[in-house]
C-alpha cells in the first residue's frame, strides 16, 4: 500500500495541473464570446508581469526547505531524506536572487 502512494501523488498532481489549463481556457474562450480580449484580464487582475512573484515564491520555497530539514533533523528519518529539504531551499534561494537580478536589470 506504501507504493501505492508514489504513484498516486504525480497522478493527482498532473490532474490538477490539466484541470487547470482547461479551466483557465474555458475562461478565455468566454471572453472572446463576450467580445472581450482576454489580454484584458491581466490588466483587471493588477498582473504587469512584475517581479513580485519571484520573491514570493522564493521565500515560499525556503520555508518549505527549513520545513523539510527541521522536521528531517528533529525525527532523524533516513539521510536520503535530506535531498527534499536542500532542494526547495536552493530553489527558494534561486527565486530570490532572480528577484534582485530582474530588479537591477530592469532599472
Amino acid at each position: 500500500m506504501a507504493g501505492a502512494i508514489w504513484v498516486l501523488v504525480p497522478v493527482v498532481g498532473i490532474l490538477c495541473g490539466m484541470l487547470a489549463i482547461y479551466t483557465e481556457h474555458r475562461q478565455k474562450m468566454a471572453m472572446i464570446e463576450k467580445g472581450m480580449n482576454p489580454e484584458d484580464l491581466k490588466k483587471i487582475k493588477g498582473f504587469e508581469g512584475g517581479k513580485g512573484g519571484l520573491v514570493i515564491g522564493g521565500l515560499v520555497l525556503v520555508g518549505m526547505g527549513f520545513a523539510f530539514l527541521l522536521a528531517q533533523i528533529i525525527t532523524q528519518l533516513e539521510r536520503w531524506l535530506y535531498f527534499p529539504g536542500f532542494f526547495f531551499l536552493f530553489m527558494g534561494i534561486a527565486l530570490i536572487i532572480g528577484y534582485f537580478v530582474v530588479g537591477k536589470s530592469t532599472e
